[in-house]
């Protein structure tokens, strides 16, 4: 039911509602276990009214699963039961994309990626639609994967594998990062001056794949300033929180805040985005209104409750 094109607009629509008030408050929190953790996210639009609750469980010697539970608040009923794994696919991609549009990605620029997954996939196939990429640079921990990855690609875009993230970030003026990395993969040597570095992967405590002196100097934006202060790689760098150009992508988008006149030039920039539960309810509407303009879906309904009689 998705387009990469419907995808990206409805991600940057979400950033410039949330910019401008039009989002209900997001909420997270987790649930720690012996081998693993529950991720719970919350939140929703104000017009039209819809709140979405993710709930992820992520064991650490597996995949992650969850859903994502679709609410109409106004009307008190449940509008859809999602699979949550493919949603935030999606999402994380097209954020990435839409982030590197307004951060300044100029068109016949070279992108790295770091990572095999489907957010990985995702970057490769999004970018394109919306910013005309000269070339992509690919690295995983499994050159088998990431063989695989860039053979199975369908864009027009040739697309170089590499044995390190070094030798992929080297020749790139974008790098994507998008692993479950719990240590850094960059550092600020192994990036060109002026770099726009897309941070998609630190979005639970522990997470982390750049070192500190990749946000030193950085302009650096967030897709939510509190979270990233908590689970982001700004967490990692908390001298990173004062720093005056920290600013919020939907502010960006708006106009609200602009970057530096050297930002994108010799400056580095960098988006540390955690996954903001608006952005699924964005998704969620998309889905929605796809799936009854074209009668797709399984139809569910629960039962009311019995009636109570008075004695």
């Amino acid at each position: 039911m998705l387009t990469w094109p419907d995808t990206i607009s409805a991600v940057r629509d979400s950033f410039r509602t949330a910019a401008t008030g039009g989002i209900m408050q997001p909420a997270a929190a987790q649930v720690g276990m012996a081998n693993g953790s529950l991720h719970l996210k919350a939140g929703g639009l104000l017009d039209p009214a819809l709140l979405s609750v993710k709930a992820n469980l992520r064991p650490d010697a597996a995949r992650a699963l969850g859903v994502i539970l679709v609410f109409d608040p106004d009307q008190v009923t449940l509008r859809a039961v999602l699979d949550s794994a493919d949603v935030t696919a999606y999402r994380t991609a097209a954020t990435a994309v839409v982030a590197a549009g307004a951060l300044g990605a100029k068109d016949g620029c070279s992108v790295a990626v770091l990572g095999t997954g489907r957010v990985a996939g995702g970057v490769l196939a999004a970018m394109p639609h919306d910013i005309a990429v000269g070339a992509f640079h690919v690295w995983g921990r499994d050159r088998d994967r990431a063989e695989r990855l860039a053979r199975t690609a369908d864009r027009p875009v040739s697309i170089h594998v590499h044995d390190t993230p070094a030798s992929a970030a080297a020749q790139a003026d974008i790098v994507v990062t998008c692993t479950p990395s719990r240590s850094p993969l960059l550092s600020a040597a192994d990036l060109r001056e002026g770099t726009l570095v897309l941070a998609m992967g630190a979005d639970s405590p522990g997470k982390r794949e750049l070192a500190a002196d990749v946000l030193a100097d950085a302009v650096i934006v967030a897709d939510d300033l509190e979270a990233v202060t908590r689970v982001g790689e700004v967490a990692f760098h908390p001298n990173a929180s004062g720093n005056a150009a920290l600013g919020e992508l939907g502010s960006v988008i708006t106009g609200a805040v602009a970057l530096p006149g050297d930002a994108g030039r010799t400056r580095r920039v960098v988006f540390d985005s955690v996954g903001i539960a608006f952005v699924d309810t964005a998704m969620a509407a998309l889905l929605l209104r796809t799936a009854q303009g074209r009668d797709l879906g399984t139809p569910f309904h629960f039962a009311p409750p019995p009636a109570v009689t008075e004695q």
